[in-house]
């Protein structure tokens, strides 16, 4: 049975295998053995980026972004994430328990750096500088885990209700026979922001591109939207401006596709690191080549209305698509619009061409622009966010626009899907904006996998199913968790 306590310790020591620690033991060692030393902290430091891993990319990408109107299951997918698509799923989808289990497991982990840290000898000041980053990677990284999870399994943030709205049980000392209940929204947020803070004042690391360490500019890309998602726009303003000018936007077709294909630009603030020998979370399901019909074979491909947001002359739509035939089961069909951000690190390919494992990118420069333009138009400054949505708009090589009001909001909205379709992102959008949605104009429906709730599919805003059920094992194991929907 899969629950949530699990002792932040053994987790730790689980993951730790797959770092290459060969001297660390494998068994369950006490705490006081196991803290003693700045290696033993590095050690576990090494084990919480491994696990970042884990919860970056594949389903926890997929799992959103299906759900949404952004895309159409072709035949190929074998209903794979079907019941998420046709929005029947319930507290027992795979995808959903594992999103829940693998974020609480880095939450425990983070908590074993968090708790125990401080009993550590340090020789000097440097270790003592060190342990304090670690410390502060762990509050961040935890903060990190609990929006992920607060974004899925809560209501959006409203201050008028989220004193007493559900958000999610605070783990912050590993007990594995605990039982926690689930607090407000307003805490669970709280909580966030206190991390983050104490990870301002601990870690230290400088922002540069393509870090694969959490970094200085790291906390003010993820607390800015942490605050745009809390209603407090000019906080999050204030932050994301402050990484416009740090982090240059990538302008050339090729500097683009070379973001997508390895995983380095300008503007990637933070990358979550892979190697050959470790791997997590492939993305097949947007390419997938097959070997046997020697076609594109892909789960799910972008309607057509997604493909037509682009202007020509956007250097988005030629690469993050790729436009070939497919073979859908035994179903050909020209000129498909394939999502073609995950194409696959060759730097990462151990035995195949096609392996489909790429970096994932939680923070680009790019969200900044449209963090500025959403919260300013939210402040009544319209002038300023068609400012920063120009901005990203002339770099991406599409024209400024001139708009205002409504048609301001809209092209903003719209902005968000161009920049970061398939990144995960746009059912999380939906919920912050309080809109439902129609998904509509198919590709090629001889291809899509068809029937009710597929390629076409209306949902209000206020559907219970925007906001996910804690998983049913959990349920049934902790009776303090009160659940999100009315039981049917």
């Amino acid at each position: 049975m899969k629950k949530i306590l699990i002792g932040a310790f053994c987790s730790a020591l689980a993951l730790l295998s797959s770092c290459d620690l060969d001297k660390f033991p494998s068994a369950n060692i006490s705490q006081d053995t196991s803290w003693q030393s700045i290696s033993d902290a590095r050690n576990f430091r090494y084990g919480i980026y491994s696990y970042l891993q884990v919860v970056s990319g594949g389903i926890h990408t997929y799992a959103a972004d299906y759900q949404s109107d952004l895309f159409n299951m072709t035949v190929s997918s074998g209903n794979r994430g079907g019941d998420l698509h046709r929005w029947d799923f319930n507290n027992s989808q795979y995808d959903i328990e594992d999103i829940w289990q693998y974020n609480y497991t880095l939450i425990n982990n983070c908590n074993n750096i968090i708790n125990n840290i401080d009993h550590i000898t340090v020789a000097d000041e440097t270790e003592q500088a060190e342990a304090n980053n670690i410390k502060g990677e762990a509050y961040l990284m935890r903060a990190m885990a609990y929006h992920t999870l607060v974004l899925h399994f809560a209501k959006d943030y409203e201050p008028a209700s989220a004193a007493t709205d559900l958000g999610l049980p605070l783990v912050e000392v590993g007990d594995p026979n605990g039982k926690p209940s689930r607090a407000t929204l307003e805490a669970t947020y709280q909580l966030i922001k206190s991390d983050i803070e104490q990870a301002r004042q601990l870690l230290s690391t400088p922002g540069e591109a393509n870090s694969e360490f959490l970094t200085i500019d790291v906390i003010d890309a993820f607390e800015a939207r942490v605050d745009l998602y809390m209603h407090n726009y000019q906080e999050a303003r204030t932050l994301a401006q402050s990484l416009m000018s740090k982090y240059a936007l990538v302008n050339t077709e090729d500097g683009l596709a070379g973001m997508w294909l390895n995983d380095e630009a300008s503007e990637v603030l933070f990358r979550v690191r892979m190697t050959p020998d470790d791997r997590t979370n492939a993305f097949s399901y947007y390419l997938n080549w097959s070997t046997t019909v020697n076609h594109w074979a892909p789960d799910f491909i972008p309607s057509q209305w997604v493909v037509d947001l682009y202007e020509d002359g956007d250097i988005r739509k030629n690469t993050s698509f790729l436009q070939d035939d497919v073979q859908c089961n035994d179903i050909q069909a020209s000129d498909i619009y394939l999502l073609n951000k995950y194409p696959g690190n060759p730097a990462l390919d151990v035995s195949t061409e096609f392996e489909y494992y790429n970096m994932w990118k939680p923070f680009r420069a790019a969200e900044a622009y449209l963090i500025v333009a959403e919260a300013a138009y939210r402040d009544n400054d319209e002038a300023a966010a068609l400012d920063a949505l120009n901005q990203l708009r002339t770099n991406r090589n599409a024209s400024a626009l001139s708009v205002s009001g409504d048609a301001l909001f809209q092209t903003i909205k719209e902005e968000w899907i161009r920049e970061f379709v398939g990144e995960g992102q746009r059912l999380n959008d939906l919920k912050r904006w309080h809109d439902g949605f129609t998904r509509h104009d198919p590709q090629n429906p001889d291809i899509l996998t068809t029937g009710v709730g597929m390629e076409s599919l209306s949902i209000e805003a206020d559907n219970m199913r925007f906001v996910w059920e804690i998983p049913a094992n959990d349920l049934n194991a902790n009776s303090n968790l009160v659940p999100n929907w009315n039981q049917e």
